[in-house]
C-alpha cells in the first residue's frame, strides 16, 4: 500500500495559506492553487486504475485533520466530512456536496473529488457544508447505500459529476413501470431436444446510459430477438421457460431460456445462435468487459408454454419498442427510453415488466399508450403505475435559479436525464429535499469550484 502523508504537504500549505489571512493573493487565486494541489495529490497516491476504498477513506482523514474539518462518518464504503458554519452563519442555508469515487477507475473520478474538496474549504463565510463521496463499484452506487440519511439533509444538496459537457440538471426524469400478463397453460412438446440459451453479464449497468462505451445489451432482448428470427424464419421449437435474475434499477445481469427443438431445426439454430453470438461478442469487445453467452443441450423438460402463450411471447419480442423510444432527429436528445426490467413463465403464465423513462408527460403517455396497443395485439393484459417525476429541485429555490443562470445551459435540452444518479435514491428516502446535478468537464473544475463557492457565500450577490 502506498504511503499516504508525503502527499499532503502541498495541500496542508494551500490550506494554511488560505486560512492565514494574507492578501498576497485574491482569494479566486487562493482556491485554484488549492485545487490544483488537491488535484496533485490525488493523481500521485491513487495513480492505479483500481483502488480499495479503505485506502481513500484512510486518505481523506488525514486530508480533513490538515485542514481543519470534521470527518463525522467513516463507513466501508463512503466518508462524511463536515466544515461547520463559521461564525455569525449558523441561520444560513446549509449545504451537502454529493461525489463519487469510481474505484474501478480511479481516474475518472479524481478531477470531481479535487473539486469537491477545495468547494468545502472554499467560502470564508458560510453555513454548514457537508462533504459525502461515496464509492462506486461496476456501475453500483455501494456507497450510497450505507451512508446515513441524516447526511444527506440540508437545505441544498449539489451532486458533482464528471461530464464531457458542463450543464446543470434540475430534475430527474418521468417515470412509469408497465407490466404485462398473458395466462395459460403448460403442454407436453412434440419435440425432442431441449437447449438452454443462457446470456450472463456484469450486474450493475444502467440501462439509461447510451454514452457510447457504457450501454450494454439487454440479455432478455438478446435471446428474444434470437428466439423471433427463427420462429419467422419458420423454425420449430416450444418454449419451456424464459426468466431472469436482475438488480432493481440496472439491467438484467442474466437471462436463460430453455426450448424444445425439432430435429430438422438444431442446425439452423446453432448456426443462428454463432451469428447472435458473434454480435454480442463485438459489443462487449468494445465495452471492454467479459461475458457468457451459451447455446447447450440440457435436460428434457416436463411441460411446455401452450402454443398461444408461446406465440404471444415471441410476438412481445419481436414487436416490443424498448431501448431508445424517442429521440430528436435535430439535437440527438433522447426523450423517452426503457428497458425490460424482468422475464419471467410459471405454470403456463406469462409476466413481463418494463420500466419506462420520458422527459415530459406526453411522451410517457404515448410510449405507455403504443405498449398498451402492443398487449392488445397479442392478447396480453396491460398495466402502468405512473409515478411522476423521480426527482426534483424546488421550482423557485435560489438552488436553481443561482446554477440555470451560472452554468451555461445544453441548447435543446430540457435539463433532465434519463440516466440513474444517486438522486434516484436520495429521492426515495428524501422526497422533497432540494437538489440538482451539476456535471462538467475535467478542464473546468476551477469554474465549477468557483460556481459551488459563489453559491455558499452568503456575500455573494444575490
Amino acid at each position: 500500500m502506498k504511503r499516504i502523508l508525503p502527499f499532503f504537504i502541498s495541500i496542508l500549505f494551500a490550506s494554511v495559506f488560505v486560512f492565514s489571512g494574507c492578501g498576497e493573493f485574491d482569494r479566486n487565486a487562493e482556491l485554484k492553487d488549492m485545487l490544483d494541489s488537491n488535484q496533485s495529490s490525488l493523481e500521485e497516491t491513487f495513480s492505479e486504475e483500481t483502488c480499495e476504498y479503505k485506502m481513500f477513506n484512510d486518505y481523506m482523514t488525514t486530508w480533513a485533520k490538515g485542514s481543519k474539518v470534521d470527518v463525522k462518518y467513516k463507513g466501508k464504503h463512503c466518508t462524511v466530512i463536515v466544515n461547520k458554519a463559521t461564525d455569525g452563519c449558523s441561520d444560513e442555508p446549509s449545504t451537502v456536496l454529493l461525489c463519487n469515487l469510481d474505484t474501478t477507475d480511479t481516474a475518472s473520478s479524481i478531477g470531481t473529488i479535487a473539486t469537491a474538496e477545495t468547494a468545502l474549504l472554499g467560502p470564508e463565510k458560510h453555513g454548514k457544508i457537508t462533504l459525502a463521496i461515496t464509492e462506486k463499484e461496476g456501475g453500483r452506487f455501494i456507497g450510497m447505500e450505507e451512508v446515513p440519511d441524516k447526511y444527506l439533509e440540508g437545505d441544498n444538496l449539489i451532486n458533482l459529476q464528471p461530464s464531457n459537457s458542463d450543464t446543470v440538471l434540475i430534475s430527474g426524469p418521468r417515470h412509469a413501470v408497465c407490466k404485462m400478463h398473458k395466462s395459460g397453460d403448460t403442454t407436453t412438446s412434440s419435440y425432442g431436444n431441449a437447449y438452454e440459451i443462457k446470456m450472463t453479464m456484469p450486474e450493475y449497468t444502467d440501462p439509461y446510459d447510451f454514452v457510447k462505451g457504457n450501454n450494454y445489451p439487454n440479455p432478455i432482448n438478446t435471446i428474444g430477438s434470437l428466439l423471433a428470427t427463427q420462429k419467422s424464419a419458420g423454425k420449430l421449437f416450444d418454449v419451456a421457460e424464459f426468466s431472469c435474475d436482475y438488480h432493481d434499477g440496472y439491467t438484467p445481469y442474466t437471462a436463460r431460456a430453455v426450448i424444445v427443438i425439432d430435429d430438422n431445426h438444431i442446425e439452423s439454430f446453432n448456426k443462428k445462435f454463432t451469428k447472435s453470438y458473434e454480435s454480442v461478442e463485438k459489443k462487449f469487445d468494445n465495452l471492454e468487459t467479459d461475458f457468457v453467452y451459451t447455446f447447450t443441450e440440457t435436460d428434457m423438460p416436463e411441460s411446455v408454454l401452450d402454443e398461444d402463450v408461446s406465440n404471444n411471447l415471441i410476438s412481445l419480442m419481436y414487436t416490443l419498442n424498448t431501448g431508445i423510444c424517442l429521440q430528436d432527429e435535430d439535437t440527438g436528445i433522447i426523450n423517452a427510453s426503457s428497458y425490460i426490467k424482468s422475464i419471467k413463465t410459471k405454470d403456463g403464465d406469462l409476466n413481463i415488466t418494463i420500466d419506462l423513462r420520458t422527459r415530459g408527460e406526453s411522451y410517457l403517455d404515448n410510449i405507455s399508450t403504443e405498449y398498451e396497443t402492443t398487449a392488445g395485439l397479442c392478447s396480453t393484459k396491460y398495466s402502468c403505475d405512473k409515478k411522476g417525476l423521480i426527482w426534483l429541485c424546488g421550482d423557485k429555490s435560489y438552488l436553481k435559479e443561482f446554477f440555470t443562470d451560472a452554468v451555461p445551459l445544453l441548447e435543446g435540452d430540457s435539463n433532465i436525464s434519463l440516466r440513474t444518479y444517486e438522486n434516484d435514491l436520495i429521492a426515495k428516502e428524501h422526497p422533497d429535499q432540494n437538489m440538482i446535478i451539476y456535471t462538467f468537464e475535467g478542464g473546468h473544475k476551477a469554474s465549477a469550484m468557483e460556481n459551488i463557492v459563489n453559491f455558499m457565500d452568503p456575500d455573494y450577490s444575490k
